[in-house]
């Protein structure tokens, strides 16, 4: 059951890329170029939403905060996180996007694309005791940190609790509402 829950998600996140125009990988460059912030609108809104969500639901008892995996911080993380940005950036598709570009003919840029995740993922994983033994999982290390305190298992930046993710997603929705879509002022 769990599997075909997941397919279903998954079909609805991707009709739902696709239909905000978030497989394009022009709307996507023109995105990143500060261009047409659409995209960006839907974004914000969405980690808004979902702040609000995972904050009401969990001061209501009817979401357990364990089920959250919260990655650990390193440079090892942001130097992964840059090359993905790079890629991106410079492709304009992600593994979400890429999939669902497909059913707007754009089948091999997403091929291209999830196969160069996957040959990424494989050669990092054949290196990792390399970069491990190098230190570079280590340097920075700041363990599994989130922005407000959501269980006694992560240490948080602030102790504002589910009342800080509560605001912060106020204020992310606020931020949706008011971004402009065409930052050239055309």
């Amino acid at each position: 059951m769990e599997i075909v829950l997941a397919i279903i998600l998954g079909l609805l996140f991707g009709f739902v890329l696709y239909w905000v125009g978030a497989s394009s990988p022009k709307k996507l460059i023109a995105m990143l170029r500060l261009q047409d912030l659409t995209i960006m609108k839907i974004i914000v809104f969405g980690i808004g939403s979902a702040s609000v969500l995972l904050s009401v639901f969990s001061m209501l008892g009817f979401f357990n905060p364990a089920h959250l995996s919260v990655k650990g911080a390193n440079l090892g993380m942001i130097i992964g996180g840059l090359l993905f940005g790079i890629g991106f950036g410079t492709v304009g598709t992600c593994p979400g996007t890429c999939v669902a570009a497909t059913a707007g003919g754009g089948f091999r840029k997403a091929l291209s694309a999830v196969l160069g995740g996957l040959l990424g993922a494989w050669v990092f994983s054949m290196s990792y005791g390399f970069w491990k033994n190098l230190g570079l999982f280590s340097i920075m290390d700041w363990g599994k940190m989130t922005l407000f305190q959501i269980s006694d298992q992560y240490p948080s930046v602030f102790s504002l609790g589910y009342v800080g993710l509560l605001i912060v997603g106020i204020i992310f929705i606020g931020i949706a509402f008011f971004l402009p879509v065409n930052m050239e002022g055309d």
